[in-house]
């Protein structure tokens, strides 16, 4: 990535993810009226670590473009390069089949989350085939140490071999077109819900809004399918790709970050942050100087 400047925009996005990725996901986590399916947790929680790989280089370096790091640090920031597309990928893939189940079948069987076993393959699969990819292009770095290198003004670590990076962009472009259908479908079941009668609706309003969320994101993510084909037939696609490919994180924050539980959320916290900064109002100093008894007609004779 040539040139400081995209240099800074690329690092400055993929923070910008981690950052607003994490803040959702604890507002969630810690706040009592917002409300998420399992499988959106760990949809946040694979982009968090999605930026943060891109971001390893200059959390060990700084703002020193040049820094190059040990062979240690240059393989595993690699390998997490190349695998993460899987992990955010596949967590993309299991909230949308999930927000497509609750959708179509609506009140006619019971919510995905009834089936315990179904939700935990869809949180588990996801982290298991990037750790299995983690693994593979760590062995294969470690094996072939020459290959690993940073290129000047590149926030990231490369392995100089065509293998890892169609490996990846392949998995990419399976996983994005398995979204095809499911989109498709959702979208269909969308239309019947929104343009249907508030008796005849299987799905609550906010309930709704999430989903349609997820879908415009979804979409979004075809972004992804089409960096992938860029990865297959050019070894080199450019800085831009990169920039645009940062740029997924930061929607999705936008995306999920600007809703109406969320924001409420945020107002609640900051009305009760300000209340504890504010003086507390002196109270009256009680009177504690003693009452004298009363006076009581002496009856003795």
């Amino acid at each position: 990535m040539a040139g400081d400047t995209l240099y800074r925009i690329f690092i400055g996005l993929q923070i910008s993810g981690a950052l607003g990725m994490a803040l959702i996901l604890s507002t969630a986590f810690f706040s009592s009226i917002v409300k998420r399916c399992s499988t959106w947790y760990t949809f946040c929680g694979s982009w968090i670590i999605s930026c943060i790989s891109y971001c390893l280089l200059f959390f060990a370096g700084g703002r020193d473009q040049t820094y190059m790091p040990g062979s240690k640090l240059c393989i595993t920031q690699a390998a997490f390069m190349y695998s993460v597309p899987s992990l955010t990928a596949l967590s993309t893939l299991a909230l949308l089949i999930h927000s497509w189940y609750n959708v179509h079948f609506g009140l006619s069987l019971p919510p995905l989350e009834t089936h315990h076993k179904a939700v935990i393959i869809f949180l588990i699969a996801p982290f298991s085939v990037w750790f299995l990819f983690f693994l593979a292009f760590l062995s294969f770095g470690f094996s072939n140490p020459s290959r690993v290198q940073r290129l000047d003004h590149v926030p990231y670590c490369t392995i100089n071999s065509v293998l890892p990076a169609k490996i990846s962009s392949l998995f990419v472009i399976v996983i994005a077109c398995s979204m095809l259908p499911v989109q498709a479908s959702l979208g269909l079941s969308l239309c019947r819900n929104l343009y249907s009668n508030e008796s005849n609706r299987r799905l609550s309003v906010p309930t709704l809004k999430v989903v349609i969320r997820v879908m415009i994101f979804s979409v979004i993510t075809l972004v992804a399918f089409c960096d992938g084909v860029i990865h297959i037939f050019d070894k080199n696609p450019g800085e831009y790709v990169d920039i645009i490919m940062a740029w997924l994180p930061v929607s999705g924050v936008l995306i999920f970050g600007i809703q109406r539980d969320i924001l409420q959320t945020w107002t609640m916290w900051a009305r009760r942050l300000l209340n504890t900064r504010q003086p507390r109002e002196q109270k009256k100093p009680m009177d504690t100087s003693p009452t004298l008894p009363g006076l009581t007609p002496d009856n003795s004779p």
